[in-house]
């Protein structure tokens, strides 16, 4: 894989030296792009279920060609797993699972975590780094240095493909290729727009291609060529060591009488909230009407939630950044948080045991055990001596949590939690609200129907998800199947 001098020497201006080690990873960035035309193009039309053994191995593919450099040039350490472990785990969700819920959150989420956590990984004394903004600005500037690397990854592909006596020959094939993408795309629509009979002369032009070169292929083409562009530019960009000054940002002090009274103003409203609301805080019963029930519980459970949101934000912008009495404040700010975090998980502790859990209920129950890992963690760092890196536990903490729940088998937990909270007698779940559910839960479901615990109709969902698994190709496959 590409090493690291090889490629910090990289510069726009300077001829492209090819390496044997620069045409591993080219052939590696062709090979990702050849692999995702073939088995994840145009993934979307028929939504995520079409994600599985493909994309574990797409993304296993891409995770290796960034860390292989690290691995080679031994810039490793076990501290290092700690990031590395999770990251492989992530892909695994889309070969063990159908989860959509999952393989949509996925797409989004992984790619973000892949570059910080990268990245990360070729900082220079990246374990003696405070993750604070003078991080995250060079972090973002790091995103952007791609855009830098795309007229080197052409350059590299040229160099690469001429022949070194013929360049003349490979210059007059791609200026033909472009000229006919230039012509066939653009100018030719935009005259027979102008002149139908110009436009008829060229329907023959058209019909040929039509009949003989598939629109489909050119635009596969068209995407291999910049996919590979583009996965070489990230290589080029962020498969180096960087490094940055760093700056005393815990010298940065916040006026102690400011934050002081905010500190304290806040922690009065809270307890006055607490001791208010008290009796509908600690509920013990939920009224009978659902509405009533998804007000008092399910609102009341997200503004507590994000309140908790605000309460790291101030306590991130406050630790040791004032005087011994306002970091006094912050100790009961913490464990007032502490409880306005406790009473949100009781609301949706309640409404998940009468009216069962769904989708957005179980992951809001995980993002409660989220923060109340964090807000221990904090009260416990207002008593050590050394500074806590903050921002960098919570992003730890969250990759770990993340990677753990993508591999756990979610909808198997949530059809039998359902199941089992159903039998109760004040239960007021209708389990029939779970054809929501992907293929992940189709044996247990026909199970259950032949014991007769499922009364509904759910014989319409089961041919669906059968006919779903039907039209699966092989690559699509996981092995909930």
């Amino acid at each position: 894989m590409l090493k690291q001098e090889e490629i910090t020497t990289d510069n726009i201006n300077e001829k492209p030296i090819l390496t044997r080690t620069l045409m591993i990873n080219m052939f590696w960035c062709l090979g990702l792009s050849l692999y995702w035309v073939i088995f994840l193009w145009r993934f979307w039309e028929k939504d995520v279920y079409a994600l599985g053994l493909n994309a574990c191995i797409f993304f296993l593919g891409l995770l290796t060609m960034f860390i292989l450099p690290l691995y080679y040039e031994k810039k490793i350490v076990k501290k290092d797993l700690y990031w590395i472990i999770p990251l492989f785990l992530i892909p695994f969700s889309y070969l063990f699972y159908s989860n959509p819920f999952i393989k949509a959150i996925n797409i989004f989420i992984y790619p973000m975590l892949g570059f910080l956590f990268i990245n990360y990984g070729y900082l220079h004394d990246k374990e003696k780094r405070y993750w604070g903004i003078n991080f995250i600005s060079n972090f973002i500037s790091r995103f952007f240095s791609f855009f830098g690397k795309i007229i080197n990854a052409i350059n590299y592909y040229i160099k690469m493909l001429s022949p070194r006596k013929q360049g003349t020959t490979l210059k007059v094939i791609i200026g033909i290729i472009l000229l006919l993408l230039i012509a066939l795309t653009i100018i030719f629509p935009l005259l027979s727009s102008a002149d139908p009979v110009f436009g008829n002369k060229l329907a023959v032009v058209y019909d040929f291609i039509n009949k003989y070169i598939a629109e489909i292929v050119i635009a596969k083409i068209i995407f291999f060529i910049i996919f590979s562009i583009l996965l070489f530019s990230f290589l080029l960009a962020w498969a180096k060591i960087f490094n940055y000054p760093e700056k005393q940002e815990n010298e940065k002090k916040v006026d102690s009488i400011i934050s002081g009274i905010v500190l304290s103003g806040i922690f009065i409203i809270y307890l006055l909230f607490l001791w208010i609301q008290i009796e509908r805080l600690w509920i013990g019963s939920l009224p009978f009407e659902f509405r009533e029930t998804e007000n008092l519980v399910k609102s009341g459970f997200w503004q507590l939630f994000f309140l908790s949101g605000l309460n790291t934000l101030i306590y991130f912008f406050t630790y040791r950044k004032t005087n011994a009495l306002v970091q006094k404040i912050l100790v009961a700010f913490t464990l007032a948080s502490l409880l306005l975090l406790f009473s949100a998980g009781q609301r949706m502790a309640f409404y998940v045991v009468n009216y069962g859990f769904s989708y957005e209920k179980f992951f809001a129950s995980y993002t409660v055990i989220y923060c109340a890992i964090l807000f221990g963690w904090l009260f416990f760092c207002l008593f050590r001596k050394e500074r806590a890196n903050i921002l960098k536990f919570l992003v730890f903490l969250f990759l770990w949590m993340y990677a753990i729940i993508t591999v756990l088998p979610i909808e198997q937990f949530i059809l039998h939690a359902n199941v089992n909270l159903s039998k109760r007698s004040e239960s007021r779940i209708h389990l029939f609200e779970l054809t929501m559910l992907s293929t992940d839960v189709l044996s247990s479901v026909k199970k259950y129907k032949s014991e007769g615990v499922l009364k509904d109709d759910w014989q319409p969902w089961i041919l669906k998800q059968e006919k779903r698994l039907a039209e699966k190709r092989w690559y699509e496959y996981n092995f909930n199947y």
